[in-house]
């Protein structure tokens, strides 16, 4: 069961990079709130590969 809600997160963290990139490539530039959105989405993938991993074991 762990292993599914780590995937969810990595899942939510993947897309949240992915409408940060998107933002910023519409607008030309990135602000802060991209930035943050970019760090936030970040650390919730690498915090669900470290779900699915405790998962797996």
């Amino acid at each position: 069961m762990l292993f599914y809600i780590g995937f969810g997160i990595q899942l939510v963290g993947f897309a949240s990079v992915g409408l940060c990139l998107f933002a910023g490539i519409n607008k030309g530039q990135y602000g802060q709130l991209e930035f943050v959105q970019l760090v936030m989405g970040s650390l919730m993938f690498y915090f669900g590969q470290f779900i699915r991993a405790k998962g797996d074991s």
